[in-house]
């Protein structure tokens, strides 16, 4: 009698256990393949069942929000996905690092010299982030080449740090061509002054 009470109750356990991690990944492939559904119950979700796998799946909705809007260009939304995952998970380095990302890219493409100097600083900032990724050293040579084409040993220096890191092959491509684009323009400065 008493050991079907314990095998009884270990299997409620069991089942609770169970129960409760399927929810919580039900909710992770959500933010993942539907995030803007779960969103949009995200307030519910944290009334009723505020635990913290729904708290990382509704941050994880928000990054990915987040990289869709970096994928769309829209830097503003996409800052603002990122800004909000961290206030649900603030010591998560992925969500840091996009956060950082988003930032450096809405202060690029303002142009203005200012900013281009605190987009160099923010990418500076996410590659301490992430020290094997390349994206920081692309962007930063990016900035340098607003700031003034003829600086050509700070942007053609960023690329090539960005080539010894880790890249998406398309952004790869863009650094190889970004690096081939600045080095012909260095020679031509260069044969120009000759």
């Amino acid at each position: 009698m008493k050991e079907h009470k314990i095998i009884t109750r270990l299997f409620g356990i069991l089942l609770v256990v169970i129960t409760w991690n399927c929810a919580g990944n039900k909710y992770k492939q959500m933010a993942t393949s539907n995030p803007n559904k779960l969103i949009s119950i995200k307030d519910s979700l944290l009334q009723s069942k505020s635990t913290t796998h729904i708290i990382h799946s509704i941050a994880l909705a928000h990054n990915t929000l987040g990289d869709s809007a970096i994928q769309e260009g829209d830097y503003e939304k996409a800052k603002t996905h990122f800004t909000k995952a961290l206030k649900l998970s603030p010591n998560d380095s992925l969500y840091i690092y996009n956060q950082l990302m988003a930032e450096g890219h809405l202060l690029q493409k303002s142009g203005k010299k200012d900013k281009l100097w605190s987009s160099i600083q923010t990418y500076n900032k996410a590659a301490t982030i992430f020290e094997e990724a390349g994206a920081p050293y692309y962007y930063i040579g990016n900035s340098y080449l607003k700031l003034g084409d003829k600086d050509f040993d700070l942007i053609i220096e960023s690329y090539e740090k960005a080539l010894a890191l880790d890249l998406s092959t398309d952004l790869r491509k863009r650094v190889i061509q970004a690096r081939e684009h600045a080095s012909t323009r260095e020679k031509k400065l260069k044969d120009f002054w000759k």
